[in-house]
C-alpha cells in the first residue's frame, strides 16, 4: 500500500452523553468530508477523542467510515499514549479487525522524556506490530509535554518499512526543512497545522510535493485545503496564497478562538449542523444533548458569525454539500448520476456536468442539472402531505394543453383512466401543434417509487426568474414600472390566463384524477360543504365575525348557484409560479410552472392569488385594466364577476387564517412575529370584502 498524501480530515467525532457513538451524525459527516474531496480520513485524531471513547466505540466508527469509504481512500486511527505496551495493543487489537488499516501515534504524552527514550518508545512499536499496519508519527512537542521527533530520530526510524510518513505541526522552521529530506515515494510529509500549509508547500521542491499533504480540520466543512493542494502541485503561487489567506480568515470565523482545540471542534461541529439543519432531527434524547452541548458553549454573536461563513461558503463553491431528495436520504454528486444511469431518455442527453439546488418549493424538491445538450430540472415531490404524492400532474394536464385530449370526448373517462395507469413515460410538445400557454416539456415522468421512493419528474428548464423576483427588483433599484414593458407584460398574462381557461368541460373536478365521472354531489353543494368546515374551523380560531361572513355568502349565494361553466384552473396562478425574462425592452413570459394543485372549477379562482399577490400590492389602475381588458377578449368581465373572484376569495383567505393558525401554535417567537403580521392581513382583506 502506498504512502498516504494529499488532504487528511481530522474528522470531528459525534457521541452522545454515554459516550457513544452517533450513527447518523457520523455517518452524515464522513459522506459529507469525502463530497468536499479529502483524499484520506484521520478519525480519533486528538488525543481527548482517542483516549475518552472506549476500544468498542472507536471499532464502531470505523465500521461505518468503512463501508461510506468502500475501502476507496485510506483511514488512519490516531493513538496516543505514554508506554509502548499500550500502544502496541490498540494497533494489534484493531488492526486484527480492519485491512489496509493505518495509524498515526504521538510520542509519550504526559511526561518529557530523553531523546533516546523517545527512539526506543517508538522502536518497540515499529518492531512489534503487524508489517501491514502503516504507522505515520506525529511531530507536535507543545501538545505532548515537549516530547520532540527531531531529524536525527527520525533518520533512525525511518529503516523501518512500515513506517511510512511524518504528522508536522511546523512549529520549528528549521526543523521542518530538514524532514523534508527524507520525502520520497515511500516516506510522505504532511503539514499538521493548516494555518502553515502554503509556507510549508513552498518549501518543498515542487517535483516532491507529490509525497506531501496536509492534515486539515477545515475539510470537516469544506474544500478549501483540496483546492490548496492542487495549487500546490501546479505551482499556482499566487492562488496558492490568496486561499490560504482566504483560508485563515474563514478558520478565525468559525474556530472562535485560534488555537484552542475544544473550541474549534465546537465551531465546526456548529457549523456542520447548521448546514445540514433541515435534515437532522432533534426527536431523540442523544440528538438534543447534541444540540443543547454545542450551543450551550456558543455565544449567540458567535452562531451568527458562523452562520453566516457558512453561507459564504456555499455561495462561493468552498463547500459541497450532499444533495437531498428527503431528510432520509443523502446522495452524493456520483449517487446521483448512477441513479438516473439507466434512464434512456436522460443517457441521451450526455453526461451530466453539475448539479445545482437544492431548492425547496412548497411540498417539492428540485435540482438543477446540466447534461452536456441541455439544462433540466428535476422535481421531487417529498412531501408527505401533499395531495401531489400519488400523481405526476402534467401528466394528464398537457394532453389538454395542445388538444389531444378533447375534454367533450364521449370516452374521455377511459382516456383518462389510461393515462393515470402509466406510471413512467414522457410527453414532448410537437412544434407543429405547440401548448396554449407556455409550458416546459415533461421530459421523463417516474410514479413507481422504484429509482428513488418518490415521484419525480423530469422537465425542461426555463430561462428567467420569478416575475416577483423582477418587480422586486426594480423597487429595490428604484426604477420606474410604470413603462410600457409592464403593461404589455401584464396584459400576456391576461391573455394566456384566457387561453388556459378556453379548455371547457361539463363538470367540475376538484380531483383530476375523477376527470370524466358523474358526479354525485352538485356545485353550490359541493362549494356549501367547503365553506362550513372552513368556517368551523375560523370559530375554533376565534374569528369573531363569522356571521358576519355567512350573511355576505347568503346575499351572494345566486352567483353561485347560477355556476354552468366549468374551466381548466392552474389553481395556483401568482407571480412565483410566472418565469419572465427582461431584455431588450420587452419581458417575454417564458413559462408558467407548479400545476400541482390544477383542476376542473369556476374561471374566477384563478384570479384570486394574482390579484392579492401582485395587482392589490402594485396599486395601479393600469396594470388592472391591461390584464383585464386582455382576459375580456375571452369572457365578459362584469361586476358580477368580480363578486364572483371576492367570494373565491374569501374561501381562500379563511383557508390560509386556518392554515398560519395551525402553524403559529407550533411556531418559535420570530416565527409568532411573522405569522401574527400574515393573519392580520387576512384578516383585513376578509374584512374589507364583506363589509
Amino acid at each position: 500500500m502506498p504512502p498516504i498524501n494529499g488532504v487528511i480530515c481530522n474528522t470531528l467525532t459525534f457521541y452522545d452523553q454515554d459516550l457513544k457513538i452517533m450513527d447518523y451524525f457520523n455517518s452524515l459527516l464522513l459522506r459529507h468530508i469525502l463530497t468536499n474531496d479529502a483524499n484520506s480520513l484521520l478519525l480519533f485524531g486528538n488525543i481527548d477523542e482517542s483516549n475518552l471513547l472506549t476500544e468498542t466505540e472507536k471499532i464502531k466508527l470505523i465500521e461505518i467510515a468503512t463501508n461510506i469509504t468502500e475501502s476507496k481512500i485510506p483511514l488512519l486511527v490516531g493513538i496516543f499514549g505514554n508506554e509502548p505496551e499500550g500502544v502496541i495493543d490498540q494497533i494489534e487489537s484493531i488492526g486484527k479487525k480492519f485491512e489496509n488499516l493505518s495509524f498515526m501515534i504521538s510520542p509519550p504524552i504526559s511526561e518529557k522524556q530523553p531523546e533516546d527514550v523517545i527512539i526506543s518508545f517508538f522502536e518497540n512499536i515499529l518492531s512489534s506490530i503487524n508489517p501491514n499496519n502503516q504507522i505515520y508519527l506525529i511531530n507536535n512537542p507543545l501538545d505532548f509535554s515537549r516530547n520532540e521527533i527531531d531529524p536525527e530520530s527520525l533518520k533512525k526510524l525511518i529503516e523501518f518499512t512500515n513506517l511510512k510518513g511524518l504528522n508536522d505541526a511546523f512549529y520549528n522552521i528549521k526543523k521542518c526543512k530538514s524532514y523534508i529530506q527524507f520525502l520520497n515515494n515511500n516516506f510522505s510529509i504532511f503539514c499538521g497545522l493548516e494555518e502553515y500549509a502554503q509556507s510549508f508547500f513552498q518549501l518543498v521542491p515542487l517535483n516532491q510535493r507529490k509525497y506531501t499533504g496536509i492534515v486539515s480540520n477545515i475539510s470537516n466543512l469544506g474544500n478549501m485545503c483540496s483546492k490548496l493542494y492542487k495549487y500546490a502541485l501546479d505551482d499556482n503561487i499566487l492562488e496558492l496564497l490568496q486561499l490560504h489567506e482566504q483560508i485563515n480568515d474563514i478558520r478565525n470565523k468559525i474556530y472562535q478562538v485560534k488555537g484552542n482545540q475544544i473550541r474549534e471542534k465546537i465551531g465546526l461541529k456548529y457549523a456542520f449542523l447548521h448546514l445540514y439543519k433541515d435534515f437532522l432531527s432533534r426527536s431523540t434524547n442523544s440528538a438534543n444533548y447534541l444540540n443543547d452541548q454545542i450551543e450551550s458553549q456558543i455565544n449567540s454573536i458567535s452562531k451568527e458569525r458562523i452562520e453566516a461563513t457558512v453561507h459564504y461558503l456555499l455561495n462561493q463553491k468552498l463547500i459541497f454539500q450532499l444533495y437531498f431528495i428527503s431528510k432520509k436520504d443523502l446522495y452524493q454528486f456520483d449517487d446521483i448520476i448512477d441513479t438516473f444511469s439507466k434512464i434512456e431518455v436522460l443517457v441521451k442527453q450526455g453526461k451530466v456536468k453539475k448539479i445545482k439546488g437544492p431548492f425547496i418549493i412548497d411540498a417539492n424538491t428540485l435540482y438543477r442539472v446540466n447534461f452536456e445538450k441541455k439544462q433540466l430540472v428535476f422535481r421531487f415531490h417529498t412531501s408527505p402531505y401533499s395531495q401531489s404524492d400519488n400523481l405526476v400532474k402534467e401528466k394528464l394536464l398537457y394532453p389538454f394543453l395542445d388538444n389531444s385530449l378533447d375534454p367533450n370526448d364521449i370516452s374521455l373517462r377511459n382516456k383518462v383512466k389510461d393515462i393515470i395507469n402509466l406510471r413512467t413515460g414522457s410527453y414532448i410538445f410537437n412544434r407543429e401543434n405547440p401548448p396554449i400557454i407556455p409550458v416546459s416539456n415533461l421530459i421523463f415522468f417516474d410514479e413507481t417509487k422504484e429509482t428513488v421512493p418518490y415521484l419525480f419528474s423530469v422537465q425542461d428548464y426555463i430561462r428567467g426568474k420569478p416575475l416577483f423576483q423582477l418587480i422586486n427588483q426594480y423597487v429595490n433599484e428604484g426604477k420606474n414600472l410604470n413603462i410600457k414593458k409592464f403593461f404589455d407584460l401584464f396584459n400576456n398574462l391576461g391573455d394566456h390566463l384566457g387561453n388556459l381557461h378556453e379548455v371547457g368541460f361539463n363538470n367540475f373536478f376538484t380531483n383530476i384524477n375523477n376527470i370524466g365521472k358523474s358526479s354525485k354531489i352538485s356545485y353550490i353543494e359541493r362549494f356549501e360543504n367547503e365553506l362550513e368546515a372552513k368556517i368551523q374551523v375560523a370559530r375554533k380560531n376565534n374569528i369573531d365575525f363569522v356571521d358576519d361572513i355567512k350573511h355576505f355568502i347568503k346575499d351572494n349565494k345566486s352567483l353561485i348557484e347560477d355556476e354552468r361553466e366549468f374551466v381548466l384552473l392552474h389553481n395556483d396562478f401568482k407571480s412565483q409560479n410566472i418565469i419572465v425574462k427582461d431584455d431588450l425592452g420587452v419581458i417575454k413570459i417564458n413559462g408558467i410552472v407548479d400545476f400541482d394543485n390544477w383542476c376542473v372549477g369556476s374561471r374566477a379562482k384563478d384570479f384570486i392569488k394574482i390579484d392579492y399577490w401582485i395587482l392589490k400590492p402594485l396599486n395601479n389602475p393600469s396594470f388592472y385594466n391591461s390584464f383585464y381588458n386582455a382576459y375580456s377578449k375571452f369572457y365578459k368581465i362584469d361586476t358580477e364577476f368580480k363578486k364572483k373572484i371576492d367570494i373565491y376569495k374569501l374561501l381562500w383567505l379563511l383557508d390560509e387564517y386556518n392554515l398560519e393558525t395551525e402553524l403559529l401554535k407550533k411556531s418559535n417567537h420570530m416565527d409568532i412575529i411573522k405569522k401574527s403580521s400574515s393573519l392580520e392581513g387576512y384578516i383585513f382583506e376578509i374584512k374589507a370584502i364583506i363589509q
